[in-house]
């Protein structure tokens, strides 16, 4: 995955990824502990400390996209989180409490899995965002001047009132996120089993701003469910009123913010070729009429 993304580099950086282990193994009294596990990042790799406590070694690709994971760990210490115990300078090569990575939020009902994101949203959410993480402030400045340009390109045939919407937000709503901790893409995979505690988060982007930002990924993962319910828009806004209801978070912006963001992960997904979690257009339509 990284190689194809990466190109070059990432050719070299996963060609260096066993001499990176071993020497982050020495440095931090580590034994290696089971197969290693692959994701869109980096690797992890289930290991034993000097005194035979479990942990995950966690190995990134140093992009941005990874910078802001450590930052917040250190910031939630285990408040709903995995704990982080220990990083190396850069913070791409993280050492972190294990947890099972075989059950996941995945495997619970949906109705059960929006409940419990939405109490770990609202633990994560009482802390001040740390330096080092992303600022929604700065993204939504950023999207202003970007969007536009991509829906011209890419999105003649679209309701234009979805991006105006999206435009309004970024704008109005922007200059004003605020400084919350919040996750970034709390989706059920990013939830495991743990032994501290029934469930706790994993893998943060890290970003400064307002709650209701973080309501839209337990809302377009587990497509599937929503596009068989008889009237898919109304269980989309009902995603968001389940978990802006367990989270505590106002129900008015987590509308505007999903529709906003949806608007801008289309524009990446056209822009760059990726594909996304999918729903964006289902969503961003769902949540017009109320925005």
């Amino acid at each position: 995955m990284i190689e194809i993304r990466e190109g070059e580099a990432g050719e070299a950086w996963v060609a260096g990824l066993p001499a990176r282990v071993e020497e982050l193994s020495e440095r931090w009294s580590l034994r290696v502990d089971g197969e290693a596990r692959y994701g869109y990042v980096g690797i992890v790799v289930p290991v034993v400390g000097a005194d035979d406590s479990p942990a995950a070694l966690k190995v990134s690709y140093p992009d941005g996209d990874g910078a802001g994971e450590a930052p917040a760990l250190a910031a939630w210490g285990g408040d709903g989180s995995a704990r982080l115990l220990a990083r190396d300078e850069a913070g791409f090569c993280l050492l972190i409490e294990r947890l099972d990575p075989d059950r996941s939020l995945f495997g619970v009902p949906v109705e059960e899995g929006v409940a419990e994101i939405g109490g770990l949203l609202a633990r994560l959410h009482r802390h001040r965002a740390p330096a080092g993480v992303a600022s929604l402030r700065d993204a939504s400045a950023h999207l202003l001047q970007t969007v536009p340009h991509d829906w011209a390109t890419y999105c003649g045939d679209l309701d234009r009132r979805l991006l105006e919407a999206a435009l309004s937000t970024w704008r109005e709503l922007g200059p004003y996120a605020g400084d919350q901790l919040l996750h970034g893409d709390l989706h059920y995979g990013n939830v495991l089993a743990g032994t501290r505690e029934p469930w706790l988060v994993i893998d943060p982007k890290g970003v400064a701003g307002e709650p209701a930002y973080d309501v839209i990924p337990a809302v377009w993962n587990r497509l599937d469910a929503l596009l068989a319910m008889s009237q898919p828009q109304a269980a989309v806004r009902w995603r968001v009123d389940a978990l802006c209801e367990a989270a505590g978070i106002d129900r008015g912006l987590a509308y505007r913010w999903t529709l906003a963001r949806a608007v801008a992960n289309l524009m990446w997904q056209l822009r760059t070729g990726h594909e996304g979690p999918g729903g964006e257009i289902l969503i961003a339509e769902a949540l017009l009429p109320v925005c």
